[in-house]
């Protein structure tokens, strides 16, 4: 998809229709598999079931206390799958875009740019994080309990001091607020039809998860 307008609003409908019901889950894993091209920023099932560590466990106790936690897992997975999509499908100054288009030169130009930011150091932090698995094999060891303290403060001091010099250089350069950019977006049909399909998906999950009609704190009557 190569309208970022497009993919934004896409993910934020999918993710919610993934939350609201079940069926809106399924159906939004399909528009992944189909319209999506099942493109992941997930490199490895293997990290695909680390990060599924977390909504399992939960899974397991909604289970436990009697409620279905199936359909909390199948929910989240899908939640985390859009997710992924919309990180290997998004590129570089994307959120700055988007942001100036929508908010303008001054509040659009301060959110694309932490936007921007954020998903900079979140590249980083990938490349860190694979850089600590390479030294790790190469030392015959592997990631334990016992240095996963001293492996992840390094990385977040890092990350401290990566955000305090870019603090630094903004400041130098005399940036108070706001900026001049001029976006440009290529928008062809086919992202047009998959927005639609996401508006589709995101109407029957309202519909499936009887949204009108909450009952509790949940979505899902």
């Amino acid at each position: 998809m190569q309208d970022p307008r497009i993919r934004l609003v896409t993910t934020i409908l999918l993710s919610a229709a993934a939350w609201i019901s079940l069926p809106g889950a399924v159906l939004s894993i399909l528009w992944w598999l189909i319209c999506g091209k099942a493109r992941t920023s997930i490199r490895s099932i293997r990290s695909f079931f680390i990060i599924l560590i977390v909504p399992g466990v939960m899974g397991l106790a909604a289970v436990w206390s009697g409620e279905d936690g199936l359909s909390y897992v199948v929910r989240i997975v899908a939640v985390l799958i859009i997710a992924s999509w919309m990180y290997a499908e998004r590129y570089p100054g994307e959120l700055l875009d988007v942001g100036v288009w929508f908010l303008g030169t001054k509040t659009g130009f301060d959110l694309g740019l932490i936007g921007e930011l954020s998903m900079s150091s979140l590249d980083t932090l990938a490349r860190e994080t694979d850089r600590i698995s390479v030294a790790l094999r190469q030392k015959g060891t592997s990631l334990s309990p016992r240095i996963i303290p001293a492996v992840f403060s390094g990385i977040l001091i890092r990350q401290l001091n990566l955000a305090q010099e870019r603090a630094i250089l903004l400041t130098l350069r005399g940036y108070t607020r706001g900026g001049m950019h001029c976006p440009s977006f290529s928008s062809p049909g086919i992202d047009r039809i998959n927005g639609a399909f996401s508006c589709t998906i995101f109407i029957l999950s309202l519909i499936a998860g009887d949204f009108f009609n909450i009952a509790g704190s949940t979505f899902i009557v």
